[in-house]
């Protein structure tokens, strides 16, 4: 088979590798589908100490099940999948208590063992979720950025919601702005850089767009929700975005941190204005089991897939695809990695 294998930071290397057996309890898959993550652009830089080389990358995975283990009965040959990347030890109090994605010695697929940028891998049994064929590669490649958006939904815990505010319009602030227009009576405001984005987030169904690029932008906001917004969540992993955004939020509101920022970024806050205000900040990160949640969502068609995933590329141009996610953000949002295509 052919797999993209990261060998060092900045560096891939195209492979000829045998078709992986599967280990107990495990499922061969063939990959239909694989997403670009901003994950796979820092751990190919990298800057995530999770993940060594050499290693496949790719955690968004959609695919057909070729070979089950023996014993494992659960997955039949030629049914399609979507993968839940997050592989806990299994013996921690984390993993005991259901919350996976806090495991202290995880084995992510994509990170540290062989993810989708391959025509085929194995993952557990465990972590395969049935999906009908219609859902189709981009609805498969969504489900894992869903489930993690659906994590962080569940923690805000969202009561009595007048306005809710995203910041960044890429593939995870547009999920979040569909699960919110979707499930709740309150106005979304959505800020990004670039005005394309902006314009695919109006048409998913945000009540404004602001342009984050004006000097006093937070002024704008202000003539929509004077008193502030209930909700923030932050999906562009920058502390800039943060720290210009924390003084929007209403009395009483919750600040989610969701996006990725760089390890030695630092916000500063103010515990007065925390206590007199009654401000919560909380976070949330990979999907601790709700993925199933997640193919259920895009199969009611509830996401609109391809206004997300905006390109297919194939597994020869990942290094290429991997830049295009760092520089050509007005063209691309979503990039799938399709390993059978030339």
């Amino acid at each position: 088979m052919k797999a993209m294998v990261w060998v060092a930071p900045n560096k891939l290397e195209m492979r000829d590798m045998p078709v992986p057996k599967p280990q107990d309890g495990e499922v061969v898959i063939k990959v239909l589908g694989c997403g670009v993550c901003g994950t796979d652009v820092h751990i190919y830089c990298g800057e995530v100490p999770l993940a060594k080389p050499p290693n496949v990358l790719g955690h968004e995975i959609y695919g057909e099940v070729i070979e089950p283990a023996t014993g494992v009965t659960a997955f039949k040959k030629g049914e399609r999948v979507s993968v839940d990347p997050v592989v806990g030890c299994g013996v921690c109090q984390n993993c005991q208590e259901g919350k996976t994605n806090l495991c202290p010695r995880p084995t992510i697929i994509g990170y540290a063992r062989c993810g989708g940028f391959a025509q085929y891998t194995s993952v557990p049994a465990t972590h395969l979720y049935h999906t009908s064929e219609r859902l189709g590669p981009k609805g498969g490649i969504l489900a894992e950025t869903l489930a993690c958006v659906l994590n962080g939904y569940d923690r805000l815990n969202l009561k009595g919601c007048r306005s809710a505010m995203i910041l960044g319009a890429g593939s995870v602030g547009l999920l979040w702005t569909e699960l919110l227009k979707h499930s709740l009576t309150t106005k979304v405001i959505q800020t990004d850089v670039i005005p394309e984005r902006g314009a695919v987030a109006k048409s998913l169904g945000a009540d404004a767009v602001i342009d984050a690029r004006k000097p006093n932008w937070q002024e704008d906001v202000l003539a929509i929700e004077p008193s502030g917004v209930d909700y923030i969540i932050d999906a562009t992993g920058t502390a800039r975005a943060i720290q210009a955004s924390l003084s929007l939020l209403k009395s009483g509101g919750t600040f989610m941190i969701f996006g990725v920022c760089p390890e030695d970024e630092r916000i500063t806050v103010s515990p007065y204005e925390m206590f007199a205000k009654e401000l919560s900040i909380i976070a949330a990160k990979m999907p601790p089991q709700t993925l199933g949640r997640a193919v259920r969502i895009l199969e009611a068609g509830k996401i609109n897939c391809g206004a997300i995933v905006t390109t297919t590329m194939p597994l020869s141009r990942l290094a290429e695809a991997i830049e295009l996610f760092k520089t050509a953000k007005d063209k691309h949002i979503k990039i799938m990695i399709d390993p059978w295509i030339d």
